[in-house]
């Protein structure tokens, strides 16, 4: 395929990074230069180009920009009807983005995570996108969504990442002082989620229930954790930040 990148930011740096090897001609935007010229200089496919050459050159095209410079750079860039336009920018609509891109039709948003470099990252994309999995569905899950407006709820999930990191560097921290070595601790923890999360079925059919259930035995560690974890509030503090980041959003 031949894609292209408009706006090379971490997000789109990473996306790149996933398409690197795999047969693609890759163009992306002189914009954070210092990014653009890096990859270029790593990755042999890579050229960096005007905006208007990334498009033309395209047949994908990946609109990796902030909301509040997209219609400045847009404004004067013209598509094409047969070219596939994958948005990374929640902050304008799949409406907003036909006028935009027009004549292009084929266009979608989607979700991309640092992760998208290494494979294994959740896309959920509105509306279905053939370009989409064309591009990463070898690697990564896409989750075609039922309408644009669960876009935003899935955004705010992306937060719990953080918040489960924080909860590791405490096991950490403890773990490292039982045993005197924080690198063993740390690269126990992450194979010990990694190994957990990787055996679980993607399909949504109730899997995160099944493990809790296999992990409640009365009288275990893991019962025992979770539930003063939930008598402290944890799992209602959680709850109550997904709701602020609701609001945040207008979810």
């Amino acid at each position: 395929m031949k894609i292209g990148f408009i706006g090379t930011g971490r997000i789109a740096e990473a996306c790149v990074r996933g398409l690197a090897g795999k047969g693609h001609d890759i163009y992306i935007t002189e914009r954070s230069g210092p990014i653009s010229k890096h990859l270029a200089s790593i990755i042999p496919e890579v050229q960096v180009l005007s905006v208007q050459q990334v498009v033309d050159m395209s047949e994908t095209v990946c609109l990796a920009l902030t909301q509040s410079v997209a219609e400045q750079i847009l404004e004067n860039v013209v598509f094409r009807k047969d070219q596939s336009v994958v948005s990374f920018m929640l902050g304008v609509n799949i409406a907003r983005l036909h006028q935009m891109c027009a004549p292009a039709v084929d266009i979608c948003i989607t979700i991309p995570l640092p992760m998208i470099a290494t494979g294994s990252c959740p896309l959920p994309v509105f509306p279905n996108s053939s370009a989409l999995y064309k591009m990463y569905g070898n690697t990564n899950k896409v989750i075609i969504l039922d309408s644009e407006s669960a876009l935003a709820p899935h955004f705010a999930a992306t937060a719990l990442v953080s918040t489960i990191l924080s909860q590791l560097a405490v096991a950490r921290a403890w773990l490292g002082e039982k045993t005197g070595s924080t690198t063993k601790a740390e690269a126990y923890l992450l194979s010990l989620m990694d190994g957990t999360f990787a055996c679980l079925p993607k399909d949504g059919n109730g899997r995160i229930s099944e493990a809790l259930g296999s992990l409640a035995t009365e009288g275990g560690l893991n019962a025992q954790l979770r539930k003063h974890m939930s008598e402290a509030g944890v799992e209602e503090a959680l709850d109550g930040g997904l709701n602020i980041l609701g609001t945040r959003l207008n979810i």
